[in-house]
């Protein structure tokens, strides 16, 4: 029996991909390179999530890499100043994806309990939740920045059911990255959803795959 339901939080709960390309556009006027911006974004995140490098140093690095790539100006001073910029646009613009309340909503009538297991940093993640109002809305937030661990480490997973009081196999994890959520949940003992929103194709034959949120609490059993 699934006692507690795990979310991831970018592109799950929060319109990430949406609002990253409109602060890109703001600060840089790149949104046409969002996918580029996206490509760039992983290693420099991995050395982030294995603690080779601080927060804020990385997301300057990784703007100014960007700039290079763009055949742009990318000192220090100037990725710096780009990035406060890009940094500020995002963190004021954040939404909720509309199937979210409801869901939410409808597992807490249940009575179980709530949490998010994320990658990133911690007070970023934290000061994202309150933007979009859910600051209040989980019993655990399991943020990678704070654990030290990330996902797909089965740590994090581990972490955030003791946190929560369940064993893994009572406990439900959906996100939209089939890799580091959706598979990684279920070789962590939990149950792994995968949120597929662009209806995509991938390995979903070892999980269920849900297109909206809508669909979750059906699943939950």
């Amino acid at each position: 029996m699934i006692r507690a339901v795990f979310f991831d939080v970018d592109d799950t709960l929060v319109d990430y991909a949406a609002t990253a390309r409109v602060a890109l556009d703001e600060a840089m006027g790149a949104a046409s390179e969002y996918d580029r911006w996206q490509e760039i974004s992983e290693p420099h995140f991995q050395r982030y999530y294995c603690g080779e490098i601080e927060f804020a140093a990385m997301r300057i690095g990784r703007t100014a890499h960007f700039l290079r790539e763009l055949g742009r100006e990318a000192d220090s001073h100037r990725a710096a100043e780009l990035e406060t910029a890009r940094f500020e646009a995002l963190n004021r613009s954040f939404v909720l994806f509309d199937d979210v309340l409801s869901c939410l909503a409808a597992l807490r009538e249940r009575v179980l309990r709530l949490g998010v297991i994320t990658n990133n940093d911690g007070p970023h993640q934290r000061d994202k939740l309150a933007v979009v109002g859910l600051a209040d809305s989980f019993d655990v937030l399991a943020i990678s920045g704070e654990v030290g661990a990330a996902k797909p480490d089965p740590a994090i997973f581990e972490h955030a059911c003791a946190a929560i009081a369940v064993a893994p196999n009572e406990a439900m994890h959906v996100g939209d990255r089939i890799d580091v959520d959706a598979l990684a949940a279920t070789e962590a003992g939990l149950q792994g959803v995968w949120l597929d929103r662009g209806r995509t194709t991938g390995d979903e034959r070892r999980v269920p795959v849900i297109t909206s949120l809508a669909e979750l609490p059906d699943l939950v059993t």
